[in-house]
């Protein structure tokens, strides 16, 4: 069982699953309904024959970079791991999860007769699998890719250079959010992406003046899924049966494609020299559907008030033979209060001549002294694998009395930090 690929046999796929415990194997349809595809006990000495319908997603009309979903195992170990993987070779392993012992306090009371024990604060329901329920969504927005925020007459002139080119380097990744008492963990599985090309430029015709508050994004039209999914559980803390909420995102289709030249003057404003191509992007003064995770980390840079120009940020993104933070992108977003770690999510792996790349670069001739801020999300690739920090290509350059990151545009919340990393 190769552990790069998935082996077929006619029309179904093959699977070793190895470890201990109890899985099921479900799908999303573009209708919002979720196919269990297989539900059975892990470590059986036959593979597991699946038919996956990923017929349903094949159909793909008109110019996209699209990356059709894989299959998903969500698994509950012997010793109380509760996992989802992203099916991508035939050989699934049940190598890592959430740990429903933790590390808390063992807890004394007991769970309702018959359900789960792993000795630690929750109990799963000995019918977890009959009570697992799903539902998927597919939403076609307008994601905001990169942005910026100058405020408080900070900044007397301001450069930069935007640049974007998405091609079949890049890669779609699942984000997987369990969110259970304390615990938020996403977890990570990436689709090859295929179709058209996007590329975009943008940046001013020479430095702009900054006279007070200034704000910019550039926004793509994405399509991407939502699925989330709910296992029966007791916690011993409270004392009542809860839902351990799991929720996955997608990005299957980046209706954006073609080429793009933008420019931004005092005179002309925003304008295209070149554009051709489906969906052109978009340059906004508010942000598209992201928010900030409370949990998410800042980095801080001052700059001090010389006279001179400086450079504030620059962020750049590139092929690379791992995940890692210069090669991926994670685009925050906001679906309902579900599991805060929740985005969209691409990486730039080598691809033969196919290239994927993002530029962010912004220099400054500040007014007076202030901070420029961007923040990073932590992702967790796996046990074996350490933590990276994935930019989030925003930012925000603002004096040391107001420090607040970017807002969300749509409910009009801040989040803040008390304590943001220096850089």
């Amino acid at each position: 069982m190769s552990e790069n690929s998935i082996t077929r046999i006619l029309s179904y796929d093959v699977y070793r699953i190895e470890g201990s415990g109890d899985y099921i194997i479900y799908y999303p349809l573009p209708n919002g309904s979720i196919k269990v595809l297989k539900k059975g006990k892990a470590n059986s000495f036959f593979p597991v024959f699946v038919k996956v319908p990923r017929e349903e997603w094949t159909r793909i009309p008109g110019k996209a970079l699209y990356a059709p979903p894989t299959p998903l195992i969500l698994y509950v170990t012997r010793d109380g791991k509760l996992g989802v993987k992203s099916i991508t070779s035939s050989r699934i392993k049940f190598d890592d999860g959430l740990d429903l012992k933790g590390n808390q306090i063992q807890i004394k009371s007991a769970c309702p007769k018959g359900w789960i024990d792993f000795g630690g604060r929750y109990c799963l329901s000995p019918k977890w699998s009959l009570q697992f329920n799903a539902e998927a969504k597919v939403l076609d927005e307008w994601v905001s890719i990169m942005g910026m925020k100058i405020e408080n007459k900070t900044i007397e002139r301001m450069d930069f250079d935007w640049d974007l080119v998405l091609s079949r380097s890049a890669y779609s990744y699942w984000m997987i959010g369990i969110d259970v008492g304390p615990f938020t963990i996403p977890f990570v599985s990436r689709k090859h992406l295929e179709g058209w090309v996007l590329s975009i430029s943008y940046e001013p015709i020479g430095p702009l003046s900054i006279n007070n508050t200034w704000e910019r994004y550039l926004s793509v039209r994405v399509e991407y899924l939502v699925i989330h999914s709910r296992v029966p559980a007791y916690d011993k803390l409270v004392g009542k049966r809860i839902w351990i909420e799991i929720t996955q995102t997608y990005p299957i289709k980046i209706h954006s494609t073609g080429d793009y030249t933008i420019w931004e003057s005092p005179a002309r404003g925003i304008y295209f020299t070149e554009s051709k191509g489906d969906n052109p992007p978009r340059i906004t003064t508010t942000p598209n559907i992201w928010s900030i995770s409370k949990e998410v980390k800042w980095k801080r840079k001052l700059i001090n008030s010389t006279g001179h120009w400086v450079g504030a940020i620059l962020v750049k993104k590139h092929p690379a033979n791992s995940f890692s933070l210069g090669s991926s992108l994670s685009i925050p977003i906001d679906y309902g209060g579900f599991p805060s770690s929740l985005s969209l999510t691409a990486e730039f792996r080598k691809y033969m001549n196919a290239v994927s790349i993002i530029l962010y670069s912004v220099d400054v001739k500040p007014r007076k002294s202030c901070y420029a801020m961007y923040s990073v999300l932590d992702v967790k690739v796996g046990e074996s694998e350490p933590r990276v920090a994935v930019p989030l290509v925003f930012s925000v350059i603002t004096d040391d009395e107001t420090l607040t990151p970017p807002c969300n545009s749509k409910t009009g919340l801040c989040i803040t930090t008390t304590n943001p990393e220096q850089s």
